[in-house]
């Protein structure tokens, strides 16, 4: 399962699922480096943080800001 971190609250990470619902996944049981926006992959019971899909959407969100702001 891929999961996106959308924000923290009260000890928890709302992440959004790839039908944009969203689950609950407490802060402690992911990985250290785990921030908003981070891709988190779930299997057999591990978060992982995939590096790579996190920063292609860093990039990505950054051209659409550039291109909004026009900067």
């Amino acid at each position: 399962m891929r999961l996106i971190i959308d924000r923290f609250e009260d000890g928890f990470a709302v992440c959004e699922r790839e039908d944009l619902s969203h689950v609950r996944v407490e802060a402690g049981l992911l990985p250290d480096g785990a921030k908003e926006g981070s891709v988190i992959d779930f299997s057999d019971g591990v978060y992982t943080i995939d590096e790579a899909e996190t920063l292609k959407r860093r990039r990505e969100m950054s051209k659409k800001l550039r291109r909004l702001f026009g900067k």
